[in-house]
């Protein structure tokens, strides 16, 4: 089995690769340079900018040159920032939205051919619990993971008469050992100092050193999916599972009381 990961520099994606590869499939991961590595993964890396089309189609074909085919991509570049809607500009908007939506439609755009070709394949999209609750202060980013939900549920149709699953994964945010914040965590410039944002990026930090979820759980959850012969099209990890749950079936007051509790915020 030949699997394509973007954004398998660090995080969940360099834990997944090295797991597949571990397993016997064959791993190409993506980084923008990845001559920038410190030490080589135990797969090979490409170079993908994912917010250009030419680069994602040159990567995408020197896989297909080397393997001759493509049985699983998973997306798993990503960006988060945390800003209300008054403190983020439009430009820092439109570039969280070059990775995490548009980054993976050109990907999809570039593999769904060559899967089609070959007779199949599947498309695993790296969700969040963002994808399920419009959470306050961090607008842009679960805008655009329920943008990325819808255009994969959508793109899941549309690939069935081809044989080409899709799956959306949902996982929430996972313990990693890297600072609290940074890259993965940043907040807009335009926040002020005593902004809520800031208090925002606080407590996700602490919630993601205290999260029972990893990314090893997570990467093996993917192999077993993507191994399986019925997939589905969304698999919801620890607390979202809860969470999708309550979204579709509660009234609106307990959801305010569920994102109150998200943020911190006083309960009415």
């Amino acid at each position: 089995m030949v699997v394509l990961i973007t954004g398998a520099s660090g995080g969940l994606g360099s834990v997944l690769g090295a797991t597949l590869a571990d397993r016997g499939m064959t791993v190409y991961g993506t980084m923008r340079d990845p001559t920038r590595l410190a030490q080589d993964p135990p797969f090979a890396m490409l170079p993908m900018e994912i917010t250009d089309s030419d680069s994602v189609n040159r990567c995408v074909g020197q896989v297909c040159d080397r393997e001759g085919r493509i049985d699983v991509v998973v997306n798993c570049a990503n960006r988060m920032f945390i800003g209300s809607v008054e403190e983020e500009t439009v430009e820092e908007v439109r570039s969280l939205y070059d990775i995490d939506v548009f980054g993976v439609l050109r990907v999809c755009k570039a593999v769904v051919p060559v899967m089609r070709e070959q007779g199949g394949g599947t498309i695993v999209n790296m969700s969040s619990l963002g994808g399920l609750l419009a959470v306050p202060y961090m607008s842009a980013y679960t805008s655009a993971k329920f943008a990325l939900e819808a255009m994969s549920e959508a793109l899941y149709h549309e690939m069935k008469p081809h044989g080409i699953d899709v799956v959306i994964m949902q996982p929430v945010a996972m313990a990693m050992d890297r600072p609290a914040t940074g890259a993965h965590l940043e907040i807009v410039p335009g926040a002020g100092a005593d902004s809520a944002s800031h208090r925002m990026v606080e407590r996700m930090a602490r919630d993601t050193a205290a999260s029972r979820l990893s990314p090893q759980q997570v990467a093996d959850k993917i192999h077993e999916v993507i191994t399986r012969k019925n997939k589905p099209l969304r698999v919801a990890m620890d607390r979202a599972r809860a969470v999708a749950l309550v979204k579709r079936l509660a009234p609106q007051f307990v959801l305010d009381r569920l994102i109150a509790g998200l943020i911190g915020a006083p309960r009415g």
